[in-house]
């Protein structure tokens, strides 16, 4: 593929990125993506013996998101959350993806602490340790301590990431437009949209501030909740690239063997994470999106510590009330509860069979419905009703898939650490609980009547007026009714390319035989004429292909 416009700018990532491609076994992809990357991978495929075993496609675009660095590490793991893009094993293989890199020297650690705060780190801590606890692809963590002698961490983000992520961004955004224009059924999946989407949610998880934020809004969510440790920040020591925060010591939620040595009971941080969640996603609509292992501690005490709270997913009450109809409905295996849900959301399309829908799910929620109460794979059972809903065009909102991830992650966490845990068993009764408290919690209603009751007064105060405007249209004869058909986009743009071949059609003939008259002349002057004629005409020959071209394109 010849060089784009997007690509010039940043022509050496572009090369680095059909490197990686190709090295993966995605030569057909690079090929399309740079320059000269053809010849790359030619002599790679002719040089490189073909493994044994074919590597599964998707465990190949995990490792090769793994080495393009932090953007597409990000990337993936916005794309593990949404089954509705990409198919359901690529999305599993997505969900390991490790965000580990090397770590960067820490000369740029301090340079970057002081920059961000103002100030020397020897005016602000008494020791800072150089080398780092942990790197990831937006930044690393060093332990300190503060002047007073406090234990803390000093998350630090990595140096120019803005401008790394902005050239991946970049090409994304470029690639994304590139396939909309020349590959018309990709534009279903909307890629601009999910790489627009993608930058506001990087932008928010390299934004410290944010993080800082939503760490004081959690800790004062769960004051109540003794089995849950959420490490106080410092605001005052902290910017948008620097997040000071109080050190807590633990075990990794996933080193069983370190947890039964420490006599920590694993039921019972099982049941405290599982619980959390819930919690966070059903009471409050503020809730963790990446918990993973990494972000998961334990005290001492047995006490669960939560960290990384740079993505966060929030849902709004009435979205929460939609959450909870569908999940009781699918847990008491009423199908027509569960379709009159994603009805009443708006989630079904008009292209959508709703008696082949509906009978699919009944399917599901039947072979579910025989299956022991505490062998009930839940992260497979709702992977099983994505696939179905999905299937049918039903647009599933991306708040939606994200919860689902957060469960069938804390499910999975959960059985690592427990195999023994019945996920179902500590799910659908919490469920049932809040969605009953919900339905008769008589303020909440109250409230929601009192919304309607001010929306239908300001409608009422409005009709008039509005009436009186459509009456006035109507003696005026300037009221008029316009129908459109789905595809009359398509027709006018068909016209249109009609039209324009018309002309340059009749614009060639005219100028070409004109042309031919003045050039069989003796006059110098109609000679020059006949010249120029001609070239005009042969100019809109030229206008007549490109059109018919890029009417054969679409």
């Amino acid at each position: 593929m010849a060089v784009v416009p997007w690509m010039l700018r940043d022509l050496g990532r572009v090369r680095r990125i059909a490197g990686v491609l190709a090295r993966h076994g995605f030569q057909d992809v690079a090929a399309r993506l740079g320059p000269l990357s053809w010849l790359r991978t030619t002599l790679s495929a002719l040089t490189r013996r073909p493994p044994r075993t074919p590597v599964p496609i998707g465990r190949r675009i995990r490792t090769a998101t793994e080495e393009l660095g932090p953007t597409f590490v990000k990337l993936g793991q916005m794309l593990a959350t949404r089954p509705d893009l990409i198919p359901m094993d690529v999305v599993q293989e997505l969900r390991h993806l490790q965000d580990e890199v090397p770590p960067f020297p820490f000369d740029q650690v301090r340079a970057i602490v002081e920059a961000d705060l103002g100030r020397s780190v020897a005016e602000v801590f008494a020791e800072v340790e150089s080398e780092p606890v942990a790197a990831a692809s937006i930044a690393q963590v060093h332990r300190a301590l503060l002047k007073d002698g406090t234990p803390v961490v000093i998350k630090v983000q990595r140096p120019n990431l803005p401008e790394v992520i902005g050239s991946d961004l970049r090409i994304l955004s470029g690639l994304a437009r590139t396939l909309e224009q020349r590959v018309p059924e990709i534009r279903t999946f909307r890629p601009s949209a999910i790489v627009e989407e993608f930058r506001r949610s990087l932008n928010r998880e390299m934004d410290f501030a944010t993080e800082l934020t939503s760490m004081v809004r959690y800790r004062e969510m769960f004051q109540d909740e003794p089995g849950l440790h959420v490490p106080q920040p410092y605001p005052e020591f902290s910017g948008r690239r620097v997040l000071v925060m109080e050190r807590v010591e633990g075990i990794k939620v996933s080193d069983r063997a370190a947890l039964e040595a420490a006599g920590i009971n694993l039921p019972s941080i099982v049941e405290t994470g599982m619980r959390i969640t819930l919690r966070s996603i059903f009471e409050f609509g503020f809730f963790h999106a990446d918990p993973h292992p990494g972000n998961f501690f334990v005290r001492p005490d047995g006490s669960i510590v939560l960290l990384d709270f740079g993505m966060m997913g929030t849902l709004e009450s009435r979205r929460i009330d939609e959450m909870l109809a569908f999940m009781v409905a699918v847990l008491t295996a009423d199908v027509d509860m569960v379709v009159n849900q994603l009805l009443d959301a708006d989630l079904i399309g008009d292209e959508t069979d709703l008696r082949s829908l509906r009978s699919e799910l009944q399917t599901i929620l039947d072979r579910y419905r025989h299956v022991r109460l505490g062998g009930l794979d839940v992260a497979g059972f709702l992977n099983e009703l994505a696939d179905v809903t999905i299937r049918h065009h039903v647009v599933l909102p991306a708040d939606l898939l994200l919860v689902g991830k957060s469960i069938a992650t804390m499910e999975g966490l959960g059985q690592e650490v427990y195999p023994e845990f019945q996920p179902l068993e500590a799910i659908r009764p919490y469920l049932t609980e809040v969605y009953v408290k919900r339905m008769l919690d008589a303020r909440r209603h109250t409230q929601t009547v009192a919304r309607s009751v001010l929306d239908g007064l300001a409608l009422l105060k409005d009709a008039p007026f509005d009436v009186r405007r459509v009456l006035r249209k109507l003696r005026r004869n300037e009221l008029g009714l316009v129908l459109r058909s789905p595809d009359h986009e398509a027709r006018d743009a068909a016209a249109s390319a009609r039209t324009n071949r018309l002309v340059f059609g009749v614009l060639f003939s005219v100028f070409f035989f004109g042309g031919v008259l003045l050039l069989d002349s003796d006059s110098t002057l109609r000679i020059v004429a006949g010249v120029a004629s001609e070239v005009l005409a042969w100019g809109f020959l030229m206008g007549l292909g490109w059109s018919v071209f890029q009417g054969q394109r679409r």
